[in-house]
């Protein structure tokens, strides 16, 4: 730091100002890496998923002391399911019983006031979300229901995490099974971009849906 002429005043030079500068990018080179604000991002959104489907799950329960069915089983909807069936659908599938079929109703869930009428307006419920971004029911056709969704963090797919994943086959309707990642349904390779595939793994073939957290976690009954 060098005098610039007048009695008490000092100031930098541009080889210290640049020093100063290149510490500063370093470190927020160093500080970005560490947070990584999109893995963050993507932790934020798989938080905000899960809690959307344990909301939704607790809502088939309420919906279903109340009517003696599930909204898949409701005879009001197109392409109904029998009782006791096995299937899943997808969020933007009136049978999931938010949305209904684009006549600007709602679903079951919301005209029963199990959930609240914003709940439609969230992503997955859309009727142009992608596989990606939808929830997934799956009931075993006896007592046990799960919502299921695809996790973008990366933290949630690979590691120990990745044991816990899950796929769906035939995620349109009757039929089809939820199964715990292994022999018959196989996690993405690692490094593979985030995805929620489409006929990956299972034994339903077509359409199967892999990679997915669901709600409530541990094996599938």
């Amino acid at each position: 730091m060098k005098k610039n002429g007048q009695p008490g005043l000092t100031g930098f030079t541009l080889v210290e100002l640049l020093i100063v500068i290149a510490l500063i990018a370093i470190l927020s080179v160093a500080v970005l890496a560490t947070i990584n604000p999109i893995e963050q991002t993507n932790k934020a959104r798989d938080a905000q998923f899960k809690n959307d489907s344990a909301e939704v799950l607790s809502a088939y329960e309420r919906y279903f002391a109340s009517n003696n069915q599930y909204p898949w089983n409701n005879t009001s909807q197109v392409d109904f399911i029998i009782p006791n069936t096995p299937m899943a659908v997808g969020s933007s599938d009136p049978r999931f019983g938010v949305v209904s079929y684009g006549d600007g109703t709602t679903g079951v869930l919301i005209s029963s006031s199990e959930l609240k009428s914003s709940f439609a307006g969230k992503v997955p419920f859309a009727a142009a979300s992608t596989d990606q971004d939808r929830l997934y029911v799956y009931h075993n056709g006896l007592d046990s229901n799960y919502v299921c969704f695809c996790p973008k963090a990366t933290a949630n797919r690979v590691g120990p995490k990745a044991a816990d994943l899950k796929c769906l086959t035939a995620a349109e309707g009757v039929g089809g099974q939820l199964l715990n990642i292994g022999a018959n349904c196989n996690t993405l390779p690692a490094g593979t971009p985030f995805s929620c595939t489409i006929g990956v793994g299972g034994t339903g073939g077509g359409d199967n849906v892999a990679n997915l957290i669901c709600v409530p976690e541990g094996s599938v009954q």
